[in-house]
């Protein structure tokens, strides 16, 4: 009897460890929605999903590790750039049935590498824009120079002129838009260029000319923004939502400002749903592709966007927002309309890392602009290099 207790204990214990779900994302305005959508699928389904944030500088380091050490999630919410770096994060390529019908192209485009798809999308968007404060800003500036004129009337009213999360590659990329560069070209790393040096040297004269602080980090952008520190914040549509309850009436989007007369392009990702070093065939696989229609289903979309703000891929969520889109939301729409998608390619995951490498050379005064984006060049093709020997390794 002892015996038989002791193989249901087992068995029991072992079915519903078998049961968990382990999910990670990198979304801090989700912190504590995501552990919600959890129980309500749990209560349907019977399924636990454990739910862990990890900030995004973090995301991917621990992932790789998790994969490598074995322990890795059973899905994750990433940014869809992390699918260049598809074969060190354990990714296979998903069938269709993981997808649910009618998914955009564009949507997944952007899980889509060399044919391949390694991830479910679900959120358009995660691009950056201009926020103002209509307590210091009467109309927002359309270019750089009107808004170093607008400094001195800023000033006056007792605010900061502008803040963003400065030395975050991310933001750099925008700048670097408006003198014609781009990290990558396909598959290949085009950071050692003269456009590049213009955007770095640009870049760094206006933290020099005091026009935004090189060390704010992502709270000046944020939280500064919101207490009125700032008159203007480049920022993301994941803020978009927290930022227009704070502020209220005050609050007002714009696209970014030109640059000489040529317009800032910031990149979009989108979020994607992804399942790291997991074959969906079998039991586990089945409550994967379950979970992934449930976050692709229109409810789910559609909470997505009234909670906690972000932008749904479902096609008639998309519709039902731009039929009702305030001011505000539709300047955040047309700013995604002139933005560059970030190539789900190893050379893009690779020239994130170089480009950081260069560009704290630079910044730092310890090298000139030419060894700045050499640097950003060989690193990123080290890296590169490496991703395709795992590449290479995981074929044989």
């Amino acid at each position: 009897m002892k015996t038989l207790l002791l193989l249901l204990s087992c068995w029991w214990m072992t079915s519903a460890a078998a049961s968990e779900l382990l999910f990670w994302h990198q979304k801090e305005e989700a912190r504590a929605w995501f552990p919600q959508i959890a129980k309500q699928y749990e209560a349907a389904t019977g399924v636990r999903i454990k739910v862990s944030y990890l900030p995004t500088g973090e995301l991917k380091t621990n992932l790789m590790r998790a994969v490598f050490d074995g322990n890795s999630p059973h899905a994750a919410m990433v940014p869809a750039d992390f699918i260049g770096d598809h074969r060190r994060l354990g990714l296979r390529p998903l069938a269709d049935n993981v997808f649910a019908a009618g998914m955009p192209p564009a949507a997944l485009q952007l899980a889509t590498y060399d044919g391949n798809r390694y991830g479910v999308p679900l959120l358009g968007g995660n691009h950056l824009m201009l926020f103002y404060n209509k307590k210091f800003v009467e109309a927002p500036a359309t270019s750089w120079a009107e808004l170093v004129a607008q400094r001195s009337q800023v000033e006056r009213k007792g605010s900061q002129l502008i803040g963003w999360k400065y030395a975050e590659m991310y933001w750099f990329v925008s700048f670097m838009s408006a003198f014609g560069a781009f990290p990558v070209d396909d598959n290949a790393i085009t950071l050692d260029t003269p456009e590049t040096r213009q955007a770095l040297s640009f870049y760094k004269q206006i933290a020099d000319d005091g026009l935004v602080d090189s060390s704010c980090g992502y709270g000046c952008s944020y939280d500064d923004f919101k207490n009125g520190k700032y008159a203007y914040a480049i920022n993301g549509d994941w803020a978009f939502k927290d930022v227009s309850t704070s502020l209220g009436d005050d609050f007002g989007v714009a696209l970014l400002p030109t640059i000489n007369g040529r317009p800032m392009v910031p990149m979009f990702s989108g979020m994607v749903l992804i399942f790291p070093n997991q074959d969906l065939a079998g039991e586990t696989g089945k409550r994967l592709t379950d979970f992934a229609h449930y976050l692709q289903s229109q409810n789910i979309q559609q909470r997505f966007y009234d909670d906690i703000g972000s932008l749904p891929v479902h096609p008639q969520v998309v519709d039902r927002i731009q039929q009702t889109a305030t001011a505000n939301m539709q300047a955040l729409l047309e700013q995604l309309q002139h933005a560059k998608a970030a190539p789900p390619t190893p050379a893009m995951a690779a020239a994130w890392i170089g480009m950081r490498k260069g560009f704290e050379l630079y910044m730092s005064g310890h090298g000139s602009l030419e060894k700045a984006t050499q640097l950003m060049q060989r690193f990123s093709e080290h890296e590169l290099k490496k991703a395709t020997k795992t590449n290479l390794e995981s074929k044989q």
